[in-house]
């Protein structure tokens, strides 16, 4: 079974919270995303990029941010440079719990947004919370 969750967001937007509070770094990235981050020229649209991608993995997960924090999943490049998504062990059992095995992520970025998809595979399970 496979779910689905996406998620798009104005860099301004992302921008501008970043700018307005001291935090929001901090609080939507890992020290290590951040510092990929930091080594782009302009470091917001890869911020905004890694924003979305949580909030399209928290959508497959139909969750939201209940019970979990945006440091429990990072979003890093593999060997090729692709994103993957990376678990904390609290969000690995969340995961299972909702009857999901893998989530894997595609992000992308225009001048005005960045988008991204996330797709999980998974098994039924009727304790998952659907709207």
């Amino acid at each position: 079974m496979l779910f689905v969750g996406t998620d798009i967001v104005e860099i301004a937007r992302i921008r501008n919270a970043a700018r307005r509070h001291s935090g929001f770094w901090e609080k939507v990235l890992s020290p290590q995303e951040r510092k990929l981050c930091l080594e782009k020229k302009d470091p917001i649209p890869s911020l905004a990029g890694r924003f979305a991608a949580k909030e399209a993995v928290l959508k497959c997960l139909g969750t939201g941010l209940r019970g979990i924090s945006w440091q429990d999943m990072e979003i890093l490049p593999d060997d090729r440079g692709c994103p993957q998504v990376y678990f904390t062990e609290k969000m690995k059992k969340i995961l299972r719990t909702h009857g999901l095995q893998t989530i894997k992520v595609s992000v992308s970025h225009s001048r005005d947004y960045a988008t991204a998809v996330a797709v999980g595979e998974g098994w039924p399970n009727e304790n998952r919370n659907r709207e």
